[in-house]
């Protein structure tokens, strides 16, 4: 029955959207210290793709629990890796915005940038370009 509950649940969402949402829940959570600022920047970039308030919701629900028990970032970017190159460049640059919220970044962090980075075939010109327009916005605010 257990199995049932969980396959029903995955069911309910799209697999980029679990992948992407997961992926950024992963991102917040690296430094360890997981606060409303970030899941505010997700909810945001969710409603953005067009995402509806309650389905977000739930998503966030199930990706947070999937994050907790098991990382998968192969199977994550495995999925967003299919998007546009254009639709790649954003997500990374929503993980960027994610992990300077707290205007700190890690080495933690920085790896996971770099590692996603690569599994989606992002340029390393364009992540260097990504993260300065990032620290920029982040010290014009």
């Amino acid at each position: 029955m257990f199995f049932k509950t969980q396959k029903d649940e995955k069911d309910k969402f799209k697999s980029i959207d679990i992948a992407i949402c997961g992926l950024l829940i992963h991102t917040a959570k690296t430094d360890e210290k997981f606060d409303k600022e970030e899941k505010k920047l997700i909810e945001e970039y969710l409603l953005k793709l067009g995402k509806k308030k309650e389905y977000i919701n739930q998503l966030f629900q199930y990706c947070e629990i999937k994050e907790k028990n098991s990382v998968e970032i192969l199977e994550m970017t495995k999925e967003i890796k299919k998007l546009d190159y254009e639709d790649r460049l954003e997500i990374v640059e929503m993980m960027l915005k994610i992990i300077y919220s707290d205007q700190h970044l890690c080495n933690y962090e920085d790896r996971l940038i770099r590692k996603v980075s690569g599994l989606i075939y992002i340029e390393s010109k364009d992540l260097g370009e990504i993260r300065l327009k990032v620290k920029n916005d982040l010290h014009s605010k």
